[in-house]
């Protein structure tokens, strides 16, 4: 924003605080009627459930619609929300399946779960968590994945927010919802268990909670206590045939028969993945509430989210343009174009002794605690809040990949494009037999992250009786962070020994691996022998002896034989980072009303955001005029100030129909990561003379900041139906790309290195539609009948300049669809409710940047069908059925255009059934 913009907001914000604080309507002693949600975010009940003061009563997929519709109509903010309608059973399996249905948000799927969430084409979300921030060990947010869909009443989605929000994402911010006891009039214990039958890995896993609470009245007031704890596990499988990123022949390649020529491009390799594993989440929050008075209540809040993965992939990949033992690329037999000429259709190749197939194994652990007290105090015609939290979260992951070579010549028959990816027949190897491979190496990584904060926040909410600044906010907030990662890996190449793989420790308790591919025939060949990844993992110490002797007996260099001699790999400080951050918050923000004829509100605010940071690495630096490195450490601190006015417009033309504009500014600060000081300067020589380039991190990187403008026409017709239409620009400054960039590095003058800079910036514009109804006037059953339909185009643009050895110029923005749309059909009547529902986006870029002549990577446009149904058997027991990706449509990428092919990737459909009871 401008400076005298800026000045003439914050004189604004100055003059009317004064005034308000000079009003005699600060005197008045009767009860407030205070919107305190922006004051006080952690203290809102449940929109699904009634208010604290009746039962909580099942009232289906109508009041979760409701709830959420007064949530929208209500805010000052941009904002769509999710409501869980009854405990335990919110829509879907976790809080990122559940947004996707949210207007504006995409999502990211992989292994059996929606993961990433992009706002509006933006993936820099902030999340909070009853209004608190929360992250995962050295990262700036957490994966909505995280949060199990039976722990949560509500899920709100800010598109553009308020000053009162916590500032930190372009793209929005979503606050989760829990429970807390004085949601409930008494006694409730309640849960839910299911069921889920995975189609692809053809497993049975459960998914669980239970909530149970109470409410006391005693001597020192009311009291009340919430324990919920939550369970998911997932034995998933993700099937991929895959074609690599297309590229010329090579010059050294024979193509036969020779007149076919050599005008057209083929993958570099080919071949199978399956991305296979356990994966579990335990989930437990507990809050107690303490109401001494009618007009102070006191809450203890705890969370624990945890993560636990077992990698166990399977991965089959073969060069086809290259020779993994030297020398030239293997010949193309037989081979056969395609209609226009542009590619191989089919050929055959015979590749030799070449690499066969891998083992991937490792497990994953996140533990993320966090702990809150607070306070809301009535007083007046002013509601106080504040709320202490401290969350601690690290991770642990370890990772390795078992690799062979095949024993005997590996030919193949190949079909590219063969419903959109490779088809390929083996011959010459038994890959059932285990002796047909030998030991070719091992990679094992380790790597460590952890994060702590401390953060407090106080707001003041003040109605002030006058009727054009009916209300005044105020408020606080401090966080102390840190955050700190440290990696490390290692490699034992054995290609050499020839080594049966059966001479490693448990290598022969494998077997022939599960296939996937379940309902794709394309691919007959799909199965081979493998270790066993848990116990490989399980009994890593003895395969690391093994690897030990085997180093030994292949005259590995001294140096490679030390990385192997303790029992993990030693922990790299040049891959290690220390970041400690202070960030001072405070806003101030008034609500308006008059009259034109038909009523104006709205809200003017500003937000104060000051950034601290101090960071530690450690830099390599090549000694000059030897062959040798030392290690340098090294520390640097950064400040700076934001500031983040906000305004916003309702105009009610009608008591149904609004007009909502809005202007604000957001910033999402750079990862931690990013803004790693640590510096690796590597030494060559070109033309005979010495050169030095260098890669790392930016401790200078600034937030990428936007301006935002929105407006919503939105009508409501009745407690369940709406329509809205909405637009929505965004000009964004500091996208972080790591580009090429001269630097001056004493002692070694200007060059080139390799780091993350505020390098370019970008636009989103999009429309926004969206209706729900429910069809209560259709005659007898037919009046159970509903629907929800939204529709979202999005176009979006970045602009980057030129570098060193980098052209730049006008990019689409990754993994942003221009087209996406909802069609949820309802039904509900009596005891019985169904959801059916249908989600679809168009294609997207994946990524820019991939080897060969296309290097521009798509996904294609995919849609899915999912349904939910429940039917009460009485007041205190309800049967669930649930089924996701019903349609099964697999995901696609390719280069350039569908011609080129990517990747297929088989997703399964979760099938489950239930229980949920409630007394």
């Amino acid at each position: 924003m401008t400076m005298m913009t800026t000045a003439h907001l914050l004189a604004s914000s100055a003059a009317l605080a004064i005034a308000l604080a000079a009003s005699p309507a600060l005197a008045q002693t009767a009860a407030p009627q205070v919107d305190t949600t922006a004051a006080e975010p952690a203290n809102t009940p449940p929109s699904g459930d009634v208010a604290a003061t009746d039962d909580i009563v099942v009232t289906g997929i109508r009041q979760s619609l409701s709830s959420a519709q007064n949530i929208k109509a209500n805010s000052d903010a941009i904002v769509d929300a999710l409501v869980a309608e009854d405990i335990g059973k919110f829509p879907d399996n976790n809080a990122a399946e559940a947004i996707a249905r949210v207007t504006g948000v995409q999502v990211t799927r992989y292994a059996d779960e929606a993961g990433g969430v992009l706002i509006r084409g933006l993936p820099n979300v902030q999340t909070t968590v009853q209004g608190r921030e929360i992250f995962t060990a050295d990262g700036r947010s957490v994966s909505i994945a995280d949060f199990p869909a039976q722990a949560l009443s509500k899920v709100e989605v800010y598109k553009a927010t308020t000053a009162n929000n916590l500032e930190g994402g372009i793209a929005g911010l979503i606050d989760v919802g829990l429970r807390r006891p004085f949601d409930f009039k008494g006694f409730q214990l309640a849960g839910a268990a299911r069921g889920v039958y995975n189609t692809e890995s053809r497993k049975l896993d459960p998914i669980g909670s239970l909530l149970i609470t109470d409410r006391w009245q005693t001597g020192i007031g009311e009291i009340g206590a919430l324990v919920n704890v939550s369970f998911t596990q997932t034995r998933y499988l993700n099937s991929v045939r895959y074609q690599g990123f297309q590229d010329n022949v090579p010059a050294a390649q024979t193509i036969l028969p020779a007149s076919v020529g050599r005008n057209f491009t083929f993958p570099q390799d080919i071949g199978l993945f399956y991305g296979r594993g356990t994966r579990q989440r335990p989930s437990v929050n507990a809050s107690l509430q303490w109401q001494p008075t009618d007009n102070l209540m006191i809450y203890a809040d705890g969370l624990y989210q945890g993560y636990r993965n077992r990698n166990a992939n399977d991965f089959f990949g073969i060069p086809i343009q290259s020779n993994p033992n030297g020398g030239n690329p293997p010949t193309i037999r037989n081979a056969v174009l395609t209609p226009d000429g542009t590619t191989l259709q089919s050929f055959d190749i015979d590749l030799g002794l070449v690499n066969g197939p891998s083992k991937e194994f490792g497990t994953s652990r996140t533990d993320t605690y966090q702990g809150a007290l607070g306070a809301r105090w009535e007083t007046g015609n002013a509601v106080f809040t504040t709320d202490l939290a401290y969350t601690r979260s690290t991770v642990n992951n370890n990772w390795g990949q078992f690799q062979t070579q095949v024993a005997t010549p590996l030919s193949l028959s190949v079909k590219l494009n063969d419903q959109r990816s490779v088809n390929f027949t083996p011959s010459g190897v038994d890959f059932n037999n285990p002796d047909s491979f030998y030991m070719r190496g091992l990679i094992e990584n380790r790597g460590r992250g952890a994060g702590s904060q401390w953060q407090w926040q106080g707001n003041l909410a003040l109605d002030t009786g006058s009727s054009l600044f009916p209300k005044f906010y105020f408020g606080l907030r401090y966080g102390d962070r840190d955050a700190s990662s440290v990696f490390g890996d290692r490699y034992a190449a054995l290609a050499s020994l020839k080594d049966p793989i059966s001479k490693v420790p448990t290598v022969s308790q494998g077997g022939i691996i599960e296939a996937g591919f379940h309902g794709d025939d394309v691919q007959q060949f799909r199965s081979w022998f493998a270790p066993n990844a848990f116990l490989l993992n399980d009994r890593l110490n003895d395969v690391r002896g093994y690897i030990r002797d085997a180093l030994a007996r292949s005259g590995a260099d001294a140096a490679t034989q030390a990385a192997w001699a303790p029992e993990q790999p030693a922990l790299n400080p040049l891959n290690a980072f220390k970041a400690r951050e202070q960030v001072f918050s405070g806003y101030a923000q008034v609500n308006y009303a008059f009259d034109v004829g038909f009523p104006i509100d709205g809200v003017i605010g500003t937000r104060v955001v000051i950034t601290r940071n101090k960071l530690d690495g450690t830099n390599s630096l090549p000694i000059p005029g030897t062959n040798q490195t030392q290690f340098v450490p090294i520390a640097s601190s950064t400040q700076y100030v934001d500031i983040l006015p906000n305004i916003s417009a309702q105009l009610h033309f009608t008591d149904r129909l609004k007009l909502r504009l809005s202007r604000t500014e957001a910033l999402t600060r750079p990862g931690f990561n990013q803004i790693n000081p640590t510096l690796t300067i590597s030494q060559g020589t070109i033309g005979g003379n010495i050169s030095y380039t260098g890669n790392g991190g930016n401790p200078d990187l600034q937030p990428i900041r936007s301006n935002n403008y929105d407006a919503s026409l939105e009508y409501y017709f009745s407690k369940t139906g709406s329509v809205s239409v909405a637009g929505f620009y965004r000009e964004i400054t500091g996208f972080i790309n790591s580009l090429p960039q001269v630097v001056n590095v004493q002692p070694f003058g200007d060059i080139l290195v390799y780091r993350p800079s505020n390098s370019s910036t970008g636009t989103i514009k999009g429309i926004e539609a969206a209706a729900t109804t429910f069809f209560d006037f259709l005659p007898g059953a037919l009046r159970g009948l509903g629907a929800q339909a939204n529709f979202t185009y999005i176009d979006g643009e970045q602009v980057v300049p030129a570098a060193a050895n980098f052209a730049g110029g006008r990019q689409t923005l990754p993994g942003v669809s221009k087209y996406s749309f909802n069609v949820i059909g309802l039904y509900e009547l009596g005891p019985a409710s169904v959801r059916l529902a249908y989600n679809y986006r168009s294609a997207n870029l994946d990524g820019f940047g991939a080897p060969g002549v296309f290097t521009t990577v798509y996904s294609d446009a995919v849609g899915r069908l999912d349904l939910s149904a429940s039917y009460n058997l009485n007041s205190n027991i309800t049967l669930t059925v649930d089924a996701t990706n019903l349609l099964r449509t697999p995901y696609h990428s390719y280069v350039k255009d569908p011609r080129y092919p990517r990747d297929v990737r088989w997703e399964a459909s979760l099938l489950s059934a239930g229980v949920r009871f409630r007394f």
